[in-house]
């Protein structure tokens, strides 16, 4: 059985049998490439499904992530049972207890429903699978308009909130504790100088309606049916939470229109791909653009710059820092990834009258 170093065999001896299984009578194999929880495909006698340890350093209230998901999960069933959603709900299984977690050893762990045949991907390829994805989230979001997002916990507070992010970069390079602002001192000067776009972001999330919104559109957040190759299930529920339809569209924009990964360092051969953004439109307001009002569309935008500029921010403030946030393999690898994000984020400002009829090219 392989196991990763940071779940030990002995533990899990503890933990399965809150789900009526063993060691004896079943098979663990670590699940996927996330770098946040520990999760496994555990293969039973009975049953098969996913077991995962929560990340309590991320997520320091574990219990609000799993009642949330529970929340999310239990109103699209009701939506999918009514045949007003798709896809399927991932389903967190209860324990002997009746509990959708276990605490052991301090650890919050959960079962989630195992979908079989099927597959994720880690990056986008063609226009219509960027389709696919934009669509696929949006019923995700359009599902979930009628639930209210108050009665959703905060995980992360202020996640996508760009002015607490200028506020951490601000106070990480008034304190260089790791003599770094040579490194960076220019890219610094730019985040800080870009007022117009830091002004126009405040304003609209003054005025913007508040959703569910998952907060992580990257594609290997879809399972994929191998059968028919669509979208079958949207995964990764953690940071669900309350915020603004923006931010799930531009981190479909971040993550899927670069031609190079968010820390390639040939940046000056960036550029984006302008096929995939359009088709990320299309799908996107495929599903929503009767169910969202004037200015939720506007925003999408502003969001298409938003999140690469916020996740570049972030980056140089981790840097700055000391690289205590995001896992780095060299000591400029962050720096790295902030200097891609904020050039994507140049290039699509560039192009902000494209974005806009891409976003519109629905309502001619």
């Amino acid at each position: 059985m392989r196991m990763s170093k940071a779940v030990e065999r002995t533990t899990l001896q503890r933990v399965l049998p809150h789900y009526h299984c063993s060691l004896n009578n079943s098979t663990v194999a670590p699940l996927g490439n996330g770098l946040i929880n520990s999760t496994f495909l555990v293969r039973s006698i009975n049953t098969n499904f996913v077991l995962q340890k929560i990340n309590q350093h991320v997520f320091p209230k574990p219990g609000d992530v799993v009642n949330n998901a529970e929340l999310i999960n239990n109103h699209l069933l009701n939506k999918q049972t009514q045949g007003q959603y798709q896809l399927t709900p991932m389903r967190q299984i209860e324990n002997n207890d009746n509990k959708v977690f276990s605490l052991v050893d301090r650890n919050y762990w959960r079962a989630i429903e195992y979908i079989p045949n099927c597959y994720t991907i880690e990056a986008v390829d063609t226009p219509e699978q960027a389709q696919q994805v934009a669509a696929a989230f949006a019923k995700f979001t359009h599902a979930l308009a009628d639930f209210p997002a108050q009665e959703l916990a905060v995980i992360i507070p202020s996640f996508h909130h760009l002015g607490h992010r200028l506020s951490q970069l601000k106070t990480a390079a008034k304190s260089n504790t790791n003599d770094r602002l040579q490194h960076c001192s220019e890219l610094l000067e730019f985040c800080l100088s870009e007022h117009e776009f830091i002004k126009s972001v405040a304003e609209l999330e003054a005025s913007l309606p508040l959703r569910v919104t998952h907060n992580d559109t990257k594609i290997n957040n879809l399972l994929f049916c191998a059968s028919n190759n669509n979208p079958t299930a949207v995964i990764d529920l953690d940071t669900c939470m309350p915020g603004f339809i923006m931010h799930d569209f531009g981190d479909m924009v971040r993550t899927c229109c670069s031609n190079l990964p968010e820390d390639g360092k040939n940046i000056e051969e960036m550029y984006v791909r302008e096929d995939i953004l359009s088709a990320l439109a299309k799908g996107y307001l495929s599903e929503l653009d009767n169910h969202i009002n004037e200015l939720e569309k506007q925003s999408l935008v502003i969001g298409a710059q938003l999140l690469p500029f916020m996740i570049g921010i972030r980056f140089l403030t981790d840097f700055i820092d000391g690289d205590n946030y995001f896992h780095t393999k060299y000591e400029m690898h962050n720096l790295d990834r902030a200097k891609n994000q904020i050039k994507l984020y140049s290039l699509l400002k560039n192009i902000q009258p494209k974005i806009h009829d891409m976003i519109y090219q629905l309502s001619r």
